[in-house]
């Protein structure tokens, strides 16, 4: 089931994105998420809703995606 971001939240992923973008062709999918977890408030959404959105829009700016899902993220 893929939970829908509130637009709020997806208008900042996307100015995430496209600030990572300008920096680097690369984007850390779950660092990303982290950070627009912990800035924006939305600890009520899973981790993965928000990556999965990280990941959509990084495709459309034409980044490559990292998914390196160890960093400092509990083990279930």
């Amino acid at each position: 089931m893929e939970v829908r971001l509130s637009d709020a939240v997806q208008r900042e992923v996307e100015l995430a994105i496209r600030a990572k973008a300008s920096q680097s062709l690369v984007v850390d999918v779950y660092a990303t998420a982290q950070e627009i977890q912990r800035e924006h408030d939305v600890g009520d959404v899973e981790l993965d809703a928000i990556a999965a959105t990280v990941v959509r829009l990084a495709a459309q700016c034409g980044c490559a995606v990292e998914l390196d899902h160890t960093g400092g993220h509990h083990s279930g």
